[in-house]
Parts: structure tokens; sequence; C-alpha cells
């Protein structure tokens, strides 16, 4: 089938949640933070990662899952360089999202070899790819940074940054503002960016969660 003319399914974010936790019960053994991602995919799913060299350089892609599932391709130099330790463990868990929730569409597909693989992903149209991509990423970001403790942390941190911010200026904070200064403080628990918190903290509508 020509990649141009697959469409993507429209999954709810309440349905990727689902299918995140439901990994999470099915693979993860264990509520230890931060989430040990590489060891719970080759030790409960046989997956193995294989760094290739220039994948983002050539392909413009930073990882892809072959089409059998057992490997993870990824950047080289990235998987390599410790500053991009938590970029490619998003990586990671992000390809294990399209694992999970675009496999159909995946074995409706047949390639030759690796390059057949990365030409069809290449040569989906854009809408599409934006809504896999999307879906996969927010899978990545619930299996990686677990509600309970976001909850935990973010409480934890919040009234210190509120008290020390009004101390010195009057204003209201944002909280856009507020999410900015707690998501480094925070993210080191789990091995993420702190972009990667921030959208965690507004995908979870965490104040909601916490009656503001």
């Amino acid at each position: 089938m020509d990649p141009r003319k697959i469409e993507s399914v429209r999954l709810t974010m309440d349905k990727i949640r689902e299918e995140a936790e439901t990994f999470r019960r099915e693979h993860i053994f264990t509520p230890d933070l931060p989430v040990d991602i590489e060891h719970v995919i080759e030790a409960t799913m046989g997956i193995r990662i294989i760094p290739i060299e220039s994948l983002q350089k050539h392909c413009d892609l930073e990882g892809f899952i072959s089409q059998d599932y057992t490997a993870i391709y990824v950047d080289a130099f990235l998987y390599t360089d410790d500053r991009y330790y938590k970029r490619v463990r998003f990586t990671i868990a992000h390809e294990i999202g399209h694992y999970v929730l675009h496999r159909n569409t995946m074995d409706n597909q047949k390639f030759k070899n690796v390059e057949d693989w990365i030409k069809f992903r290449l040569n989906l149209n854009d809408e599409t790819l934006g809504w896999f991509e999307t879906q996969a990423s927010e899978f990545a970001g619930r299996l990686l940074v677990p509600i309970d403790p976001l909850v935990e942390e973010f409480r934890s941190k919040r009234d210190g940054i509120l008290r020390k911010y009004s101390s010195w200026d009057s204003k209201p904070m944002s909280d856009d503002d507020l999410f900015s200064m707690v998501a480094p403080i925070v993210c080191g628990r789990f091995d993420v960016s702190a972009e990667v918190i921030e959208r965690r903290l507004r995908k979870e509508n965490i104040l909601a969660i916490l009656g503001r």
C-alpha cells in the first residue's frame, strides 16, 4: 500500500493512557523510578537496542522499531553520548508506543529490508505521521512519568516555589511559570527532560487534580 494513502486511527488521550497503564502492568514489575525502559523491553519483550551510524543525519530519524518488533534502532551518536541519555530513553519509549498503538497498521505492510521500512516511514502523509507521532509521544510520556509520583513531586515542590516567588514579586505566578520552575527540579526522579515534565503537568491537568 502507498504510505501516503494510509490513514491514522484517531485515538483519544484517555485510550492512549489506558494502553500505557496496561503496558505498565504487563511489563513493569516494580514501582521504582526512573523506569529502566531498556531493561524492560529487553527482559520482558525480547527487543534489542541497536545503534545505527548517522541515522538522524541520513534519515531524519532518531529511532524506529523494526517491522518484526525484535529491535529498536537508534542513532549511534545520540545513544553513545551521555548528553542525550534522556532523549534516547524517550525515543525508546516512543517507539514502544508505536508498537502498542500502531501495530495493526504496521502489520499490514510488507518490507524486504530495513531500507524499505525507513522509506515507508518517511513517505507517510504528513497528517497521518503527525497523529502517529503525537500518540506515540503521549504514550511515552505517560509510561516514563507515572501520574501518582508526578502529583507527589509537584505537590512537594510547588508550595516552596510559590512562597519564594511571593517574597520578591507581588504579582500572581502564572501556571506556565510555575510549571517551568517545577519541571527542572523534579525531572531527575523520572530521568526525562524538563520539557517532558512540563508537557506532563499540562496533559495531566495537574492543578485540577490538586484543586489548584
